[in-house]
């Protein structure tokens, strides 16, 4: 068995490996093996994480499981309908089988944020220059992903829309390079800068409203085995027409909005503490308020060459 890149594979051969539970896709710390039997999820696969390193066998070694199927039998044939099953019991909402990109992506999520222990994983996106990496932490609606998207564009390399994976060992930030999720105004605002070619189609009627993906690049994969070590953390607030605002916090409060957007803090205890403390020596934590993404480009710019304080 040899890891090779998507794109590189023949379609079918790629189909036929996950319709029978046989391909892994291998990203930063992780591989999961995939159980993909609709013809849709696979192509958004195959587009997707064209990017993606993978490893085609009978005999994986994976972190993971994922498998995209309907909730019942009934639901496969009548008014079709698919979940995401992580290989545990999870209540999750049955979606129209035209959403089952959604549930792919919704099932890799859930994956990290609760089986996965040895590393502290936070709700943030992260980017990064060289190994200085900027935490975006930030509820929905707030702007996160759009600006994770726009700072890809902005010679940043992109660790994790989704989460910030914290190493228990030496409190570095480790990457996770999946496509940026990107929710209603944000798609435009994206296929702007990044061009359409690299966003997915929309999926609309979602119980988020429409929902799009930026894809993964290759220079992002190839750089995820780099870790690294945080320098800003930012909790951005888009409002729109508002003007920018630029609000330093205080680590301790910083530290707190990080322990409420972990999953499994609680769960891994003191080596989460003590590396989530080694990590913030010497960080910087803003709450900005912006009106437009190139406003939050400037803010950035501005705190990445301010002095500290």
């Amino acid at each position: 068995m040899t890891v090779v890149i998507m794109k590189d594979l023949p379609e079918a051969s790629v189909f036929n490996a996950l319709s029978e539970k046989r391909l892994a896709l291998k990203l930063g710390p992780f591989a999961t093996r995939l159980n993909i039997g609709d013809e849709l999820t696979q192509r958004f696969i195959l587009d997707m994480y064209q990017e993606a390193q993978v490893e085609i066998g009978n005999e994986l070694l994976c972190d993971f499981s994922m498998t995209v199927r309907p909730p019942n039998l009934y639901r496969r044939f009548f008014r079709k309908q698919i979940v995401p099953d992580p290989g545990f019991n999870f209540p999750a909402v049955p979606l129209p089988s035209a959403l089952s990109p959604l549930a792919l992506e919704m099932g890799l999520n859930l994956n990290v944020a609760l089986q996965c222990f040895r590393f502290a994983i936070f709700h943030a996106g992260v980017v990064a220059k060289g190994s200085e990496a900027l935490i975006i932490s930030a509820k929905s609606g707030g702007g996160k992903s759009t600006l994770t998207a726009a700072l890809m564009e902005d010679g940043f390399r992109l660790l994790s829309d989704e989460f910030a994976i914290l190493d228990i060992q030496d409190a570095t930030l480790k990457a996770y390079p999946r496509p940026v999720s990107l929710k209603n105004q944000a798609i435009d605002v994206v296929k702007a800068f990044a061009g359409s070619e690299n966003v997915s189609a929309t999926f609309t009627d979602t119980p988020k409203g429409n929902i799009a993906y930026r894809r993964i690049r290759a220079s992002d994969v190839a750089a995820a085995g780099q870790p690294a070590s945080a320098s800003i953390i930012l909790f951005p607030e888009f409002v729109e027409g508002a003007a920018p605002q630029i609000t330093q916090i205080d680590l301790a409060d910083a530290a707190m909005q990080l322990i409420a957007s972990s999953p499994n803090y609680q769960v891994i205890g003191e080596p989460a503490f003590t590396a989530l403390m080694v990590m913030l020596d010497g960080v910087q934590a803003f709450e900005i308020k912006y009106g437009n993404t190139e406003d939050s480009l400037e803010i950035v710019h501005d705190l990445l060459h301010r002095e500290p304080s």
